[in-house]
């Protein structure tokens, strides 16, 4: 099928497959294919809101037995600027931000087997009893696996026990590229795209929301991240509990794929991605444009290219700053960013529900 066929196909609300994806990632021009992941984000949201989270994402520890070469932030046990905070100061980073205006924070740290199970729950806990108003939306999916391995327990039993507490939404994190291939070459110690799949599975058939996330811009080839957007599309048709997707690009600086990887990806590789995944995942309301790594003028284009969503303000944010990715936005940023490319602005909540528009 060409891509004239294939475009068809989609405007006449007619799901494509991997094959017919492919095609697209690699044929149509981008400035169409943008039009075309336009078209299917109005279905999503005809009246051009587009939203934003006021979150803060602490990271409470950079300690990692997982390695993973794209990552500039874990550190080994025992460095010399390694740490792990205590829950009291975690909580006291939260309630500040909450103070300054956040209503979510985004949780998540290196996989630290120091740290024990009831350091998870503690948290998830006190922050519902101290900051009621603040979301925890926190854990990725690798380390509920590595929470699971240092405890002792599977991985269901953790994501219950969380549940119990009183997590409700999991971050999509750690996902990179759901290509087994691809993840030997930048994660080899970590969990491999079969068991974040299993994981994540698992979280929604208890009952949590989590978001899908795509960290590209190394060595997948188009082939893998088609893989990974239908990995994720075929486990939304099952549960529908993913609340939204979110690809951004690798950031090589001080990682030690940067000798290999100095560039990195462009704009228009960013955008093509973005509208292609906009188009393939028909069965999420949610694609989430990312300013926070391409910059506010691309984050503004990307509204045009199926975003929905920009995402959160990060008050407090460590891992991508390690790689010196220095973008940030305030509330009022955004909001001028949405309104200056002809949409209009809504804060919204983890859940995505609309909170205040602007």
């Amino acid at each position: 099928m060409n891509v004239g066929e294939i475009f068809d196909k989609v405007l006449n609300d007619k799901r494509i497959n991997g094959e017919e994806a492919l095609t697209l990632l690699q044929n149509a021009d981008t400035i169409k294919l943008g039009s075309l992941a336009d078209f299917v984000r109005r279905k999503f949201h005809p009246d051009g809101t587009v939203t934003f989270v006021a979150d803060t994402n602490p990271n409470y520890t950079n300690v990692c037995d997982t390695e993973c070469l794209f990552c500039a932030f874990w550190r080994p046990s025992g460095a010399s600027d390694a740490y792990t905070l205590s829950v009291d100061k975690v909580i006291e980073i939260m309630r500040a931000s909450y103070h300054n205006g956040a209503t979510t924070v985004l949780l998540q740290g290196g996989h630290n087997p120091e740290i024990g199970l009831d350091y998870y729950l503690e948290l998830v806990r006190r922050t519902r009893e101290e900051i009621p108003g603040l979301h925890f939306h926190a854990f990725s999916a690798p380390e509920i696996s590595a929470i699971a391995k240092y405890t002792g327990i599977t991985t269901k039993e953790v994501l219950q026990q969380l549940w119990d507490a009183g997590l409700r939404t999991i971050p999509g994190g750690g996902a990179e590229v759901l290509s087994n291939r691809v993840r030997k070459k930048i994660s080899p110690l970590k969990i491999d795209a079969d068991q974040w799949m299993r994981v994540t599975r698992e979280s929604h058939l208890i009952g949590f929301k989590t978001t899908a996330t795509m960290m590209f811009g190394h060595f997948e080839e188009d082939e893998d991240i088609i893989e990974h957007l239908e990995r994720i599309r075929t486990l939304q048709d099952e549960t529908g509990n993913f609340l939204a997707f979110i690809p951004w690009t690798f950031k090589p600086k001080n990682t030690f794929l940067e000798r290999k990887l100095p560039n990195e990806v462009g704009g228009d590789r960013y955008l093509r991605v973005l509208a292609l995944s906009r188009v393939y995942l028909d069965n999420f309301a949610h694609i989430q444009g990312s300013w926070f790594t391409q910059g506010n003028k691309v984050g503004t284009v990307s509204m045009y290219y199926g975003a929905s969503d920009l995402g959160g303000t990060l008050f407090d944010e460590n891992v991508l700053s390690c790689a010196e990715n220095k973008y940030r936005s305030s509330l009022d940023e955004l909001v001028h960013m949405i309104k200056s490319a002809g949409f209009k602005p809504a804060q919204r909540n983890t859940y995505y529900e609309v909170l205040e528009r602007f």
